[in-house]
């Protein structure tokens, strides 16, 4: 949100955080950009070049979701394998490395596989595909509407995570809502 925010101050806009932050969480980084473009006379290439930039430099400060190691290792635990689907580059690893959690993953989807954006569910399908997963016990889990939108069009289960200060509204499409992590393997049984 941060890196979002500071594209748009830049481009001359004076979007609050919490604009920032709606605006991403119910559709996307690229279509909030596209609006920041439109808005500024700025190209979209233009600003998404500048918001990797700013990325990059806030990626010391990404942290854990509370519950979220707890959640995953305890999944793992009872046999579950995740992935990570995500339109960020090469600094996904080292990010999940820091972080502690990257053993807790088989394989990170990242932008270098060159998939369609989400909603498209081309990288949920690859990895359906790839591993063999059936789509009756395999989740997406994510935050936003435009997670959800992945998981059907990927022909897998949607689990939304919305915690109590969430800006997002649910789309009616989940087959699961959670408020904290530590809730899933106890509701996906």
């Amino acid at each position: 949100m941060e890196a979002a925010a500071g594209t748009a101050a830049e481009a001359g806009l004076g979007d609050t955080a919490g604009d920032v932050l709606k605006a991403v969480k119910r559709g996307s980084v690229r279509e909030y950009l596209a609006d920041v473009g439109a808005r500024s006379g700025r190209s979209l290439e233009e600003l998404l070049d500048r918001y990797r930039l700013l990325t990059h430099s806030l990626d010391g400060s990404i942290t854990l979701i509370p519950g979220a190691k707890e959640a995953l290792e305890e999944l793992r635990r009872g046999g579950a394998v995740h992935f990570v689907y995500t339109h960020r580059g090469d600094s996904s690893g080292p990010i999940l490395e820091r972080l502690g959690i990257r053993d807790c993953f088989r394989e990170i989807v990242t932008s270098r596989y060159a998939f369609r954006p989400k909603p498209s569910g081309e990288g949920v399908r690859y990895l359906k595909e790839k591993y063999g997963l059936d789509p009756k016990r395999t989740w997406y889990v994510g935050d936003r509407t435009l997670d959800v939108l992945c998981a059907k069009d990927a022909g897998v289960r949607a689990l939304l995570y919305l915690p109590p200060d969430s800006c997002v509204s649910p789309t009616g499409q989940e087959d699961l809502i959670v408020r904290d992590l530590r809730e899933i393997k106890r509701r996906t049984e």
